[in-house]
């Protein structure tokens, strides 16, 4: 039980853990607009990602779901779950996309590289992966989740103690500071509830539901605490970057910032590399898929691969326009998906 429980909890703290997070992107975007009140706005966040992470496994054990489509019709019925797993593989669509876009920006930022070439660098990482499956999955989070923990922790910790001005508050409209909270724990959730579906055949009671949510739950507080710590007391130098945390990290000097820039990387690659899988099982679950898979020999690994290169396409839309604009509005859209799974979780024994 204490291997799936590692296992589980790693790859919860790997979706959340992407581009967006490490780099301390998203912390500017849902967060640290709030000043100090953006901190109480993390621990939300984090524990509305527990609460529902339990509930979706808890359901899925209890109704033996092995799959996401399962899962949505349970909860919302046939014709509402349609509409809702729609909106979903959407959204995932756009998570790989800007994880994709994300190595595009950290291969220019860091490497020189041009945009294209990070992009499709990490879109052929992800594809090897994939073709593994779900064992690939846990593979690379087991390893690389333990590694982001650490690594976020300890450049947070370093830059706490350099030299710098408290920051202040970048809006005052700091009433707010719970509504962008809660957006930004539903949209996590909505790629979330996708991979923890087809996870369930790790969750053996609800005990290991339960401990693997509040490892990963109590994970995402503490690194998001941290690194919204260090981005508060260095927010003039970071403030307009794509990826705040890297631009950080490289004013330490070669060997931090060369250190921090691989273990984004991880971040993104872990992230892209389980959406990627979720938007696969997605579209693969459809009619029109499954009609090509029996048909076209190697339908599969086509799937795969159109999947991955739509990504690259998408990818060129922009990593911090991605965050700002693109995942609140699923956000909203991710918001009643949430709250329905936590009631339905809490109040079915």
């Amino acid at each position: 039980m204490r291997k799936n429980i590692i296992k589980i909890a790693c790859v919860f703290v790997g979706l959340i853990f992407g581009a967006g997070f490490a780099s301390g992107q998203e912390h500017l975007s849902f967060f640290l607009r709030f000043g100090e009140l953006g901190l109480l706005g993390i621990l939300l966040s984090a524990l509305i990602l527990g609460l529902c992470g339990y509930s979706v496994m808890k359901i899925c054990l209890k109704q033996n779901i092995r799959d996401y489509k399962s899962f949505m019709l349970y909860i919302f019925g046939p014709r509402l779950g349609w509409v809702l797993d729609l909106i979903t593989g959407k959204f995932i669509f756009v998570i790989v996309a800007a994880m994709l876009a994300g190595a595009g920006a950290m291969g220019q930022e860091v490497l020189g590289l041009p945009f294209t070439m990070g992009v499709v660098l990490l879109a052929l990482l992800c594809f090897i992966v994939i073709m593994f499956d779900m064992k690939g999955i846990v593979e690379i989070n087991v390893i690389a989740t333990p590694l982001l923990l650490v690594g976020a922790v300890a450049l947070g910790v370093y830059s706490i103690f350099q030299d710098a001005t408290p920051a202040i508050a970048l809006m005052n409209n700091n009433a707010m500071w719970p509504i962008s909270a809660v957006l930004y724990a539903s949209y996590n959730m909505i790629t979330t509830i996708a991979v923890l579906a087809t996870m369930s055949v790790l969750v053996i009671n609800k005990k290991t539901a339960m401990l693997s949510s509040f490892f990963a739950g109590a994970s995402i507080a503490v690194v998001g605490l941290v690194l919204a710590l260090t981005l508060m007391l260095h927010i003039g130098a970071v403030s307009n970057a794509q990826l705040p945390m890297l631009v950080l990290g490289q004013q330490f000097g070669v060997v931090i910032g060369y250190g921090y820039a691989v273990l984004l990387f991880i971040a993104i690659f872990t992230t892209a590399a389980t959406n990627a899988y979720a938007l696969v099982a997605w579209v693969s679950a459809k009619k029109v898929a499954i009609s090509f898979r029996s048909r076209v020999k190697h339908g599969m690994t086509i799937i795969k691969l159109l999947v991955m290169v739509a990504a690259i396409i998408a990818a060129h839309l922009g990593f911090s326009n991605m965050v700002a604009v693109v995942y609140p509005i699923f956000g909203f859209l991710g918001l009643f998906i949430v709250v329905a799974i936590i009631i339905k979780g809490f109040t079915r024994d």
